[in-house]
């Protein structure tokens, strides 16, 4: 991770492109050992400013294998960790005097501002795969732990995800002279060959 930021960091003082590895764990599931070694190693090349960060989603095991599961976890981790890089804009609209006038002077509070719903919407990530209920909810859901949710979100997008690369008629016309055995991918609500 230390050498990933120092080789980001030094792209970024030659003006050159650079990209570095990181996202990768020693871990064979995605576990808690996995999620500090990718974020440790993740945050410290997004952070030196270098460029492209390659391998950094669902690798495990020292780049010897890869889970769908860790590929939904840690596409959580990785938008989190494109607002961390993104920062925090300082301006005048940002410093919100006015609307910090308003509040005071209105309501004693910012909680119903249009400003605050914006900004809602703006600077928080919303996970798609983190869990955010409560123990009670969570019980009632299933206790699912996080491995559970990404594994059956994943099978989720594997049977009904059929994206149509190559044109149905250039596919026909790629079948009839070539013995192709991958079948062709269709929507779910056509039948398979």
């Amino acid at each position: 991770a230390l050498l990933g930021a120092a080789s980001g960091q030094m792209a970024s003082f030659y003006g050159i492109p650079g990209g570095m590895g990181a996202g990768m764990t020693d871990s064979k599931i995605p576990d808690n050992q996995a999620g500090y070694e990718k974020a440790f190693s993740l945050m410290a090349s997004a952070l030196s400013g270098g460029g492209l960060v390659y391998e950094s989603a669902g690798m495990l095991a020292s780049l010897l294998g890869c889970a769908f599961e860790a590929m939904i976890i840690d596409d959580d981790m990785l938008s989190n960790l494109n607002r961390f890089v993104r920062g925090i804009e300082v301006s005048d609209e940002t410093l919100s005097v006015g609307v910090i006038g308003d509040c005071v002077a209105g309501p004693g509070h910012f909680l119903g501002h249009r400003q605050t719903m914006d900004l809602m919407e703006s600077e928080y990530v919303y996970p798609r795969q983190a869990d955010r209920l409560t123990p009670v909810d969570w019980v009632r859901a299933g206790s699912l732990d996080s491995w559970q949710r990404a594994g059956a979100r994943a099978r989720e997008i594997l049977s009904n995800h059929w994206p149509q690369y190559i044109d149905r008629a250039a596919d026909r016309r790629i079948r009839d002279h070539y013995p192709v055995r991958l079948k062709p991918g269709k929507p779910p609500d056509e039948t398979h060959d």
